[in-house]
C-alpha cells in the first residue's frame, strides 16, 4: 500500500504546473494524509532607483503567496547587465535569501543593471520574475 501511495503522491506532483512540494503523513491509527503546496512564480517584476549621485540601490517588489493561502518567506534577488543580461554579484543587504519585499543594495558599480527577484522557501524555489527597468548608476 505504501509504494502505491508513494508512486500516487509522485504522480500528483509531476501533474501540477511549476515547483511542488508534497508530503506525506500518517497516524498512529494508520490513516493518512497527503499536503501539497506549489511554489508561486514572481509576482510581477522588481522596480529600482537610485538617489543622485549615489551607488546604492532600493530594489522592491510585490509579495507572492502560496496557491493555497500563506506569504512566501523569502525572495532571491539578481542584478543583471542591462544590455548583456550577464548575471552580476549581488552586494551587501540583497545577497542571500531576503525575508522582505525590498532591499538596499550597497556600493553598486557603475552601469546599467537590471534586477530579478525569485521566491524562495528553504533550498525550493520559484519562477524567477521578469527584468527590472533598467537602473543607471552614474559615476
Amino acid at each position: 500500500m505504501r509504494a502505491a501511495c508513494a508512486l500516487l503522491l509522485c504522480v500528483a506532483a509531476l501533474a501540477v504546473p511549476g515547483p511542488v512540494g508534497a508530503s506525506w503523513s500518517r497516524s498512529a491509527t494508520g490513516s493518512g494524509a497527503i499536503k501539497s503546496k506549489t511554489m508561486p512564480a514572481a509576482n510581477g517584476v522588481p522596480s529600482g532607483s537610485v538617489p543622485l549621485l549615489s551607488h546604492d540601490v532600493t530594489v522592491t517588489w510585490s509579495a507572492a503567496q502560496f496557491a493555497g493561502g500563506g506569504n512566501v518567506p523569502g525572495y532571491a534577488v539578481k542584478r543583471y547587465d542591462s544590455v548583456t543580461h550577464t548575471q552580476q554579484t549581488i552586494l551587501s543587504a540583497c545577497s542571500g535569501i531576503v525575508a522582505a519585499t525590498s532591499c538596499v543594495e550597497h556600493s553598486v558599480p557603475t552601469g546599467s543593471w537590471v534586477y530579478t527577484v525569485t521566491p524562495a522557501a528553504g533550498s525550493w524555489r520559484g519562477t524567477e520574475s521578469g527584468f527590472s527597468a533598467a537602473v543607471v548608476v552614474g559615476p
